[in-house]
């Protein structure tokens, strides 16, 4: 019996704008299923109908009785108080509750009667599996880089990064009968994403994840859902099958749309030449007389079939001509400047947060046209050491010299700069190189015009990115570009950075977007 089931599931915004129609699957028990497609298309929406968080414009979602649903989205979690450790435990509602009971008896073991309560909640809590559970919740924060002094942080005190992070041990955590992930590598270092794809092939129980990374599409997914241009379609499959499926069927829905414009033509080919014998056959020929009636019946039965053919062009079904990716030609950057060979010189940095050091005594150097890929830990600095190579975070020791005629620019810059109020095209220029750019990382043409704060997150990050393209900035400073773009967006940024003439220093750790965005990629490890 499946966990839930769509029939004819549709979903429409409260202007009345369809976003998709159509979506009818059920999910069922260790299901493995991935929801791809691109950025705005209604992923996240899906997975939010999917776990009850919205209602249907139209269709019937049936899910099974006491299913239990664990989620992760991409907003922060909410505002908690108390350690991270106990923000992801209480998700486990009943041994949260049971193991704060016994912390306070804990306190009271000198009053009367609290010594025998406190020995039968422990008997409680460990027949009920707390022990396990709290190891399990340390396994999960572990996995996803949290060290164990970690545990006991103020949730308060945690990034915008940890947040995310936690909120997703909380959904590992517990052993719901459904768990539903949306993009959860964003936020993770090269070592959890092992960890989270090796924790998803072993988990008991279906999931269904929303996600834009390859690496883990490849490795976990069994079912793809793709959801574009307004319809919901299953593949039964990893990811490498799905691919090679929807190539298929691209591929026959153009012979389908070729064979129907060639039957077509013919026909339109026949109708044109019966209709020029018909005008032919009504001329009564020289020396002929009082045959015009005659040679005029002949021309109407002539023209008569060339129109029965018309109609019969009319009459068949319609096959219409498949939607195609339109090759982005023109992409250039000649508007980017010339620097120094020599970019940036970092000399003897060292940083420190709240007793922490992320790095000391850290030196090296970018040439001009260089690709610079800085990986490590969550938590190493990584993002710390690009707002000092951009001068909006200074060193504690040591210093970051630019050189001569050095433009930089950074993602997250461009992120905080966007007005959400504005359109993509005033905010990148409706110039033909920023349409380019718009048009290159599949932002559609029907977002254009729309203000920023009613498009999608990974389209916001397609107008930074082009407006930062756009830019006369010869030095790019990208921290996790591919996060929140779909495949195809991710695809053609990287294409883009192949063909930028600047420098480039990214923090990624995604292996494909590494791999293609030059044959000679410089590494630096914290």
């Amino acid at each position: 019996m499946s966990l839930l089931s769509l029939c004819d599931v549709s979903f429409a915004y409260a202007c009345g704008a369809l976003l998709f129609e159509g979506a009818s699957f059920s999910i069922n028990p260790d299901d493995r299923v991935a929801v791809v497609g691109p950025n705005g298309a209604g992923k996240s929406t899906l997975l939010r109908l999917i776990a009850g968080q919205l209602e249907a414009s139209r269709g019937v979602i049936a899910r099974r009785r006491n299913l239990t649903i664990a989620t992760a989205g991409q907003e922060f979690a909410a505002t908690a108080s108390g350690a991270l450790f106990d923000f992801v435990f209480s998700e486990l509602q009943a041994l949260a509750r049971l193991r704060a009971r016994i912390r306070e008896l804990e306190g009271q073991l000198g009053c009367a009667g609290a010594a025998a309560e406190y020995a039968e909640r422990i008997n409680e809590y460990q027949e009920a599996g707390g022990y396990r559970a709290e190891a399990e919740v340390g396994r999960t924060l572990g996995g996803l880089g949290f060290a164990e002094q970690d545990f006991s942080r103020a949730f308060e005190s945690l990034s915008g990064g940890e947040r995310m992070r936690a909120q997703l041990a909380r959904a590992l955590a517990w052993p719901a009968g459904l768990l539903i992930l949306d993009e959860p590598t964003n936020h993770l270092d090269a070592a959890a994403r092992d960890w989270l794809a090796d924790h998803l092939r072993t988990r008991s129980g279906g999931w269904v994840v929303a996600s834009h990374d390859r690496s883990l599409l490849a490795g976990c997914a069994r079912r793809i859902i793709e959801i574009e241009r307004g319809q919901v379609r299953v593949f039964e499959g990893g990811y490498a099958g799905y691919r090679r499926a929807r190539a298929l069927i691209h591929a026959q829905a153009w012979a389908a749309y070729e064979a129907f414009e060639r039957r077509k033509e013919v026909v339109a080919l026949a109708a044109r030449r019966r209709e020029s014998l018909a005008a032919r056959v009504a001329h009564t020929p020289e020396g002929i007389r009082g045959g015009k009636d005659h040679y005029a019946r002949k021309a109407a039965k002539v023209a008569r079939t060339a129109r029965i053919l018309r109609e019969r062009v009319a009459e068949q079904h319609r096959v219409e001509k498949p939607w195609q990716e339109q090759p982005i030609e023109g992409l250039t950057f000649d508007q980017v400047p010339r620097s120094s060979d020599l970019v940036l010189v970092a000399e003897h940095l060292s940083k420190s947060y709240g007793g922490r050091t992320l790095f000391r005594d850290l030196s090296f150097h970018v040439c001009r046209g260089g690709r610079l890929v800085i990986r490590g830990p969550n938590g190493s600095g990584k993002t710390t050491l690009l707002n000092i190579m951009q001068g909006t975070v200074q060193p504690d020791a040591g210093c970051v010299h630019l050189g001569a005629h050095v433009a930089p620019a950074a993602i997250a810059q461009e992120l905080d700069a966007l007005d959400s109020q504005l359109s993509p095209l005033a905010i990148c220029g409706a110039d033909t190189s920023a349409r380019t750019l718009l048009a290159c990382l599949k932002l559609r043409p029907e977002c254009l015009n729309r203000p920023l704060l009613e498009l999608s997150g990974g389209e916001r990050t397609k107008v930074a990115l082009a407006r930062l393209l756009n830019s006369r900035a010869n030095l790019l400073l990208l921290d996790e570009p591919t996060n929140h773009l779909e495949i195809e967006a991710q695809e053609a940024l990287e294409l883009a950075l192949r063909l930028y003439p600047g420098t480039v220093a990214a923090v990624s750790h995604d292996p494909l977007f590494i791999e293609a965005i030059g044959p000679d990629v410089n590494f630096l490890d914290l």
